[in-house]
């Protein structure tokens, strides 16, 4: 199956997703904001801790649904970051199971990541 990927998430994260079978997440990182708004509920993502960069054939993760997506504004403090305001993507998933990156499809900076993964096994 050919879906855009999550790079760069925390093993915590990860885990919990798995233990809990849904999670919300808090993504700040530009590559994972352009992919949550290029999707719609019911989609589905292939999420790893591997940075975008580095994701091969062979890299492994977890398959997850999408419930909710909400894109918001957060504010920082002047004084310890250069930037006052940035935007946060915040989307709840569902997992379905584990998965296999067998290809990755397309890496431009400035476009989500896909790959075409093999899922190993269904999360029951």
């Amino acid at each position: 199956m050919k879906i855009c990927a999550l790079t760069g998430i925390s093993p915590n994260n990860i885990s919990g997703l798995v233990k809990n079978h849904v999670k919300t997440f808090d993504l700040k990182n530009f590559s994972n904001i352009l992919t949550i708004t290029s999707l719609n509920v019911g989609d589905f993502v292939f999420i790893t801790g591997m940075v975008k960069e580095d994701i091969i054939s062979g890299t492994e993760g977890v398959v997850a649904q999408i419930k909710k997506i909400e894109t918001y504004s957060q504010r920082e403090n002047p004084t310890i970051c250069e930037e006052i305001e940035y935007i946060v993507a915040r989307v709840q998933l569902e997992v379905l199971g584990y998965g296999v990156c067998v290809n990755v499809v397309n890496t431009d900076l400035l476009n989500p990541l896909i790959v075409e993964v093999r899922i190993e096994s269904i999360y029951g």
